[in-house]
């Protein structure tokens, strides 16, 4: 423990990635003021240790678990007040969940660019990822698009407030790299109400793919079957805001409880080939061309079960996030034979059209282009396979997400006084690489 923080409350336990592939015991606190943060950042300081800031619980793999006991995790999820709002704008303290978030707005008929679809990410988070989200346009490309202004705190504890454009780029999808973000002022939307008219369509093919994630929606995203077949190749989901007064939003508990996490622990038994081909099958089925008036919040949050996914996995998911600018097409026939020569089913195959932000941010994952989140499971797929798949894609120039804050990672490293040290950063050190962990 710290000397002298004894005061803040803390925890020590076991934390891991929201894909279970990696955890550690940690030392937790969770500072209720600003006060307490510049007190944590000046006795870590002073002891020689490091931090991590693990406020949500939807970070894959290593990049907010700590490589040691030498490394302090904060949590802002006690910093999460809501400091000012209209029509236009938020002001909003960065440990503030986007999920409760945006069911609060829902009443005022205003809502946030690029909500993601995790039901844990807190809105510093958000930033320091620069999430995409199922609205991502070419006015909005991605989340840090939104920010007008951060308020962060550096390695030093100093306050500043950042609003120029360039700097804000320095803040805005670095993983915490360059300070801790405390409060930041966001663009926010109106709508015409808190309802979208939700239409599914079966697509054939990865060409009906391309072509439909070309049409204009409010909201758009499409899930592929991992078996790749033809009579039910992908369901795309488009979302459609209306003028609607009636109310029909449904309270989701988006909290899970131990009997229901022991469930989905139990299920990874019986994950195989023939139960996920089969499970895919009632999928398909039931979203086989259908329209339904959602709740927007609904709609971005439909169950609380999807953040449970991991469980079923008994040795974790391996998350891979393709971005494909160029021959959509090709590249992905290529990942599909990949998939199918060696046997592999994933959890999920998601493709959504992103757009290049206005900013040139740290994260470059958002460009022009389509992102490919797969999903394996670990036991699926061997070290192997997994060289010969990041080979498959960088031989074809296709790039996992963050490619430039793995580098910046490596050039800050033997900064004197930078304190930021997670066990995905220790990874890219030993591994000397400037690519994703995954690598």
């Amino acid at each position: 423990m710290l000397q002298g923080a004894n005061l803040i409350k803390h925890e020590n336990k076991i934390i891991s990635s929201w894909n279970n592939t990696h955890k550690n015991r940690a030392l937790v606190y969770y500072p209720k003021n600003i006060s307490e943060i510049q007190k944590l950042l000046k006795l870590i300081k002073k002891e020689k240790k490091y931090y991590i800031i693990k406020t949500g619980n939807c970070s894959y793999d290593s990049k907010s678990i700590n490589y040691n006991s030498n490394t302090i995790v904060i949590s802002l999820k006690k910093i999460n007040k809501i400091i000012k709002v209209d029509k236009k704008k938020l002001i909003i303290q960065s440990g503030a969940i986007i999920s409760e978030l945006t069911n609060k707005l829902r009443r005022r008929k205003i809502t946030l660019f690029s909500v993601p679809g995790g039901e844990k990410i807190s809105i510093g988070g958000a930033i320091s990822a620069n999430v995409i989200g199922k609205d991502s346009s070419k006015v909005m490309a991605s989340f840090g698009d939104a920010v007008i202004e951060l308020s962060v705190i550096t390695e030093q504890g100093k306050i500043k407030k950042i609003n120029k454009a360039k700097d804000l780029s320095r803040y805005i999808g670095s993983f915490g790299l360059t300070g801790i973000i405390l409060q930041t002022k966001l663009k926010i939307k109106k709508i015409p109400s808190g309802n979208l008219t939700v239409r599914t369509k079966i697509l054939n093919n990865i060409q009906d793919i391309e072509n439909h994630l070309n049409k204009v929606s409010d909201y758009k995203y499409i899930q592929i079957d991992p078996f790749f077949r033809k009579k039910n190749f992908a369901v795309a989901f488009d979302g459609n805001l209306i003028k609607n007064k009636d109310d029909i939003y449904k309270k989701i508990n988006l909290k899970s409880y131990f009997f229901e996490r022991f469930i989905f622990k139990l299920l990874s038994f019986l994950i195989n080939r023939l139960t996920w081909r089969f499970f895919y099958s009632l999928f398909f089925y039931l979203n086989k061309n259908k329209e339904i008036t959602l709740d927007l919040h609904n709609f971005n949050y439909n169950s609380k079960y999807k953040h449970m996914v991991p469980l079923i996995t008994s040795k974790g998911l391996i998350d891979y996030e393709i971005m494909i600018k160029n021959n959509f097409k090709k590249n992905m026939k290529k990942i599909k034979k990949f998939i199918q020569i060696n046997k592999l089913y994933p959890i999920y195959i998601i493709v959504k059209k992103t757009y290049k932000s206005k900013r040139n941010y740290n994260y470059s994952f958002n460009d022009n282009g389509y992102a490919v989140a797969i999903s394996l499971d670990k036991k699926n797929i061997n070290f192997y396979k997994q060289q010969n798949f990041l080979n498959l894609l960088e031989r074809n120039n296709l790039k996992l997400n963050l490619s430039k804050t793995d580098a910046q990672i490596l050039t800050t490293y033997n900064e004197k006084n930078f304190l930021f040290m997670s066990l995905y950063k220790k990874m890219i050190k030993k591994n000397n690489k400037k690519n994703d962990i995954s690598r």
